[in-house]
């Protein structure tokens, strides 16, 4: 038996599901227990209470109903999906860009003080010259409860990212475009690629849709040398969740930005331990595949909770489409 419990941005704020959600999150999560069907038919079934996020609630709710929850402990959850552990790992393992190399602070909550929120922009005087730092909340989900700070730093906002696990503080940077990687890490600790997307979002950084090319395995990915470093660099964050205990779905976020000079760089932004709008749309695209509704070359686009297929095969190979 499987009983959704659809906690969309439980890490700001754990609270019951709402009874009556916005449009744009009812639509989601509709197209994720439609898309939970297809994961059955990969091999990838779920069962007890299954939440978006696993958090304290929703494992007391579990037992409060006699279900289990599946998926990872929230504990596990709790340290995996916080933007910090990504931040660390990408730095300790060697892939932070070198022109950001040292530019990035990880604070933990008891260190996020005005004081040293203030050290951070003393510290950086070349990038708050060009573009500015932000500071980004630890557990917060859809780009919300970011501090730019150009425009001031008081104790009501060190507060607020205290409150939502500290902060990563970064470079702003020339966003060109936002991709992600989605995964399913086994029972066993099987790694298993689902398939990539480049993101439609909003200025302020909300997820809103996702386009994807089917390959001529069926897999939904990005064609060129953009889809193969948004894969590579996804995985090897995947594999520090693996190994911390992570189970269940994840996506990667990436983007890609511009330096002054033009050139272009590609950045891992955050590990999500939990279901993803993602990989809601990756399971629907490959749901297309396995009925003979899109196959090699064709465009696959999500939005609103609905996929679309092109007619025609758009790519087969070679730079990204725009």
């Amino acid at each position: 038996m499987r009983v959704l419990y659809p906690n969309l941005g439980a890490e700001e704020d754990d609270l019951p599901p709402s009874a009556s959600p916005p449009a744009h999150l009812s639509a989601l999560s509709s197209a994720w227990e439609r898309s939970l069907l297809t994961a059955d038919r990969l091999g990838l079934a779920t069962h007890g209470l299954v939440a978006w996020l696993n958090t304290s609630r929703a494992e007391r709710t579990a037992q409060e109903r006699n279900l289990k929850l599946w998926g990872p402990h929230h504990v596990v959850v709790r340290e995996v999906h916080d933007k910090g552990f990504c931040a660390r790992a990408v730095d300790r393992l060697g892939i932070l860009e070198v022109p950001l190399q040292g530019a990035i602070t990880v604070l933990d909550v008891e260190d996020c003080t005005v004081d040293n929120l203030v050290a951070c922009t003393l510290q950086q005087p070349g990038w708050m010259a060009r573009e500015g730092l932000v500071a980004k909340a630890r557990m917060s989900t859809s780009g919300r409860g970011r501090l730019d700070l150009r425009r001031g730093i008081t104790e009501r906002a060190a507060a607020k990212l205290r409150r939502r696990g500290g902060a990563v503080v970064e470079p702003w940077l020339s966003r060109v475009a936002d991709y992600s990687s989605q995964w399913w890490i086994d029972d066993d600790n099987v790694i298993r690629f689902l398939g990539a997307t480049k993101a439609t979002q909003s200025f302020a950084g909300m997820w809103s849709g996702a386009r994807m090319w089917i390959d001529d395995d069926g897999i939904p990915g990005i064609p060129g040398q953009v889809g193969k470093d948004v894969v590579d660099r996804g995985h090897i964050i995947v594999r520090e969740a693996a190994a911390a205990g992570h189970r269940g779905p994840c996506g990667v976020d990436v983007f890609t930005w511009a330096d002054v000079d033009g050139h272009v760089y590609t950045r891992i932004c955050e590990l999500n331990a939990r279901m993803t709008g993602g990989v809601v749309a990756v399971l629907l695209a490959r749901q297309q595949v396995l009925d003979g509704h899109a196959g090699p070359g064709q465009l696959v686009s999500y939005a609103d909770g609905e996929v679309s297929v092109s007619t025609t095969a758009t790519v087969r190979s070679g730079p990204l489409p725009e």
